[in-house]
Parts: structure tokens; sequence; C-alpha cells
């Protein structure tokens, strides 16, 4: 009975840290490819779920690198509550976290210069767009292979080039454990203790 509690809970805990991020949406939509400076992690994309909505699922710690931006010209920013990077600013390579509820993510795109946004799933409120890939889409050889869950590329107010590398960023989720889970850990835990202190009562 009490391996099987202890069982139980270490089960728990996988079922939970293997909880991520998910997307849905539409079919993939194409595009005509990244073609700036987010070559490096993107440039052999060339399809993604056109704001693709995305959800926490039980919540956690989200983790968001700013892969780079091919626009020169335009002021664009990502927001995720307080914090925001700002393509005019922020270093490429940059890494930061933020403590994300359950369900829905909340994040806002922004052109600042055409004064156009996109929220997660849209709409937008003019031609500002966003494209969702999984992290596993580059090719096995890029340096974004496999680090993140999904690769998100923002694409201005000008759909014209649809080529959705205006911002580029990297985001990976490490999940809460949902309370059953400690539950169950406690009395894994537990049972554990009560097993060893039988045997040094037998010894």
């Amino acid at each position: 009975m009490k391996k099987h509690l202890l069982a139980l809970g270490l089960a728990a805990m996988t079922t939970a840290a293997s909880a991520q991020l998910s997307v849905s949406g539409p079919d993939p939509s194409g595009f005509t490819g990244y073609n700036g400076t987010p070559a490096t992690f993107t440039g052999t994309l060339s399809s993604g779920i056109l704001n693709g909505l995305l959800d926490a699922g039980v919540g956690g710690t989200l983790s968001i690198t700013f892969l780079g931006k091919d626009d020169a010209w335009h002021h664009n920013t990502l927001s995720f509550g307080d914090l925001v990077i700002d393509n005019k600013s922020t270093t490429v390579g940059s890494s930061f976290t933020t403590d994300v509820g359950a369900g829905l993510l909340s994040f806002l795109f922004k052109d600042v210069t055409d004064g156009e946004t996109v929220p997660n799933g849209g709409p937008s409120s003019g031609y500002a767009t966003y494209t969702v890939v999984d992290g596993k889409s580059v090719a096995s050889g890029n340096p974004a292979f496999g680090q993140y869950d999904f690769i998100l590329g923002f694409n201005d107010g000008h759909i014209y080039d649809a080529d959705y590398d205006d911002l580029v960023v990297g985001i990976s989720l490490v999940p809460i454990p949902e309370p059953e889970t400690y539950a169950l850990m406690l009395a894994g835990l537990g049972a554990m203790g009560f097993m060893a202190r039988r045997r040094q009562r037998r010894d």
C-alpha cells in the first residue's frame, strides 16, 4: 500500500511536469519565410499557425528569449504584463522569465509606429499578425532546435512582405504542479518515512 502511494505521487509529478504550452488555431498558414536578422533561428521555416491561441495549461514560469528582428525602422514591442521586449532597445539573445497563471497566455504585440496591435489569438487591430511554430520545426543543426516549446514570429502593419520576422521570440514553460500532485507526493514521502522507521525498529 505504501509503495503504491509513493508510485502514485511520482507518477502525478511526472504528469504535471510533462504539461507544456499548447497552441490551437487554423490550419498552418504559409508565409514567405524569414529573411532578416533572425534567419539563424528561423530561416528554414515557411509555415505556422496564424495568430495561434497559446494556452499555458496549469500555469508556471514562462521563459522568453528575444531571437531577433528584421524591421529596421518600425518600432515594435511585445509585452507579457509588465515585461516588455522592445525591438529598438532589447539586446538580441536576452532571456526573461515571468510567472503566468493557468489558461490562456496574456500578451500583446504592438507596432508602435503604426499603432496596430494583436493579442494572443487575435484579432488584429489592423494588419499586424503573428505566427506560431513548434520549437522543433527549425532544422536540427540550428541553435534554436529543441530549445523552445514554440517560436513566435511577428509581422508589423506592413503585411505585404508577410515574413513574420519583425520581432521573433522563443518561449518555453516550466509548469506548476497541480495541488493533487503535492498531496500524492506527500503521501508517498510519508509512506517512505513510515517504512524507514519500521526497518529501524527491526534492526
